[in-house]
């Protein structure tokens, strides 16, 4: 492997024997003079893909201790989803992991305000983001507040959505999670009765409302081939309508956008399926 660029003593920026880009970390592989072939590859101890160009100079603030931490959790996390996240999530994280670190050691912890919004949202995230806190321990020796979960939790889901990562995307993050917790408040109400959070109905709700909101702020909304379907459902299930019209006005207010009527229809169709299954309880 050809190293070409020193980021620190212990990361640099490589080429790999099939022409790709990749930072690797490895104890002095960065000390040496640039540009080099490394003949010994076992000195490398991790290799990261894709990684922005942005974020490349900030690896080499990050400690090693909390780096790898980092990578483990954005392994973690892939595996435990199956699917491929952010290139740049592990140096995202580290980031964050790091101030959090140091914010232990001067005894500072806040709770996370999305605490309640996440665990409903986001429960698979959220167990990863539990699990990263013994990662974290294991590596660093610090052992992290419960509100650290969640924030772990949300840079996972940012990694997911659109596989940039960048800081901007957290806030639309931040967002959708308040806004799908209302909207589960909103049915909640609408129907009269609390939802099962981990019911096989309410998981399947649960993704659909998050595609839809990505549709919704891309302006890819379906566009409807079946109005007179809808019209007939709306007469025939008018609680369900009611409810899925509420879920829209929440997306007007917060995302400036609206669903087409074969949107609602499939919401009508969910909200059906968590009303049955809350009347067999």
């Amino acid at each position: 492997m050809l190293i070409l660029k020193k980021i620190n003593n212990n990361v640099a920026l490589a080429a790999s024997d099939d022409g790709r880009e990749v930072v690797v970390f490895g104890k002095g592989i960065g000390f040496h003079e640039m540009p080099y072939k490394l003949a010994d590859e076992s000195l490398i101890q991790r290799k990261f893909y894709n990684v922005p160009e942005s974020l490349q100079d900030m690896v080499g603030t990050l400690p090693d201790d909390v780096l790898l931490a980092a990578s483990d959790i954005a392994c973690f996390a892939s595996q435990q989803l199956g699917c491929k996240l952010s290139g740049g999530l592990p140096f995202i994280l580290a980031d964050h992991l790091q101030f959090a670190v140091q914010r232990d050691d001067d005894q500072l912890s806040a709770p996370n305000p999305l605490e309640h919004e996440v665990a409903f949202i986001y429960p698979r995230e959220l167990e990863i983001g539990q699990a990263a806190l013994a990662i974290v321990q294991k590596h660093t020796g610090v052992k992290l507040g419960q509100n650290e979960a969640t924030s772990v939790a949300l840079h996972i889901v940012n990694a997911e959505v659109d596989g940039m990562g960048r800081a901007k995307d957290m806030d639309f993050i931040m967002k959708s999670t308040r806004v799908l917790d209302e909207v589960t408040h909103s049915v909640e109400k609408q129907l009269g009765c609390s939802l099962d959070t981990a019911s096989y109905s309410y998981i399947r709700f649960l993704a659909h409302l998050r595609f839809l909101v990505r549709r919704l702020c891309k302006g890819k909304c379906t566009q409807t081939e079946n109005s007179s379907l809808f019209m007939q459902a709306a007469r025939d299930f008018p609680e369900a309508y009611q409810c899925a019209y509420a879920i829209n006005r929440v997306f007007e207010k917060e995302f400036r956008q609206s669903c087409s009527d074969e949107e609602l229809l499939y919401l009508m169709m969910h909200i059906n399926r968590l009303r049955s299954a809350s009347q067999t309880e």
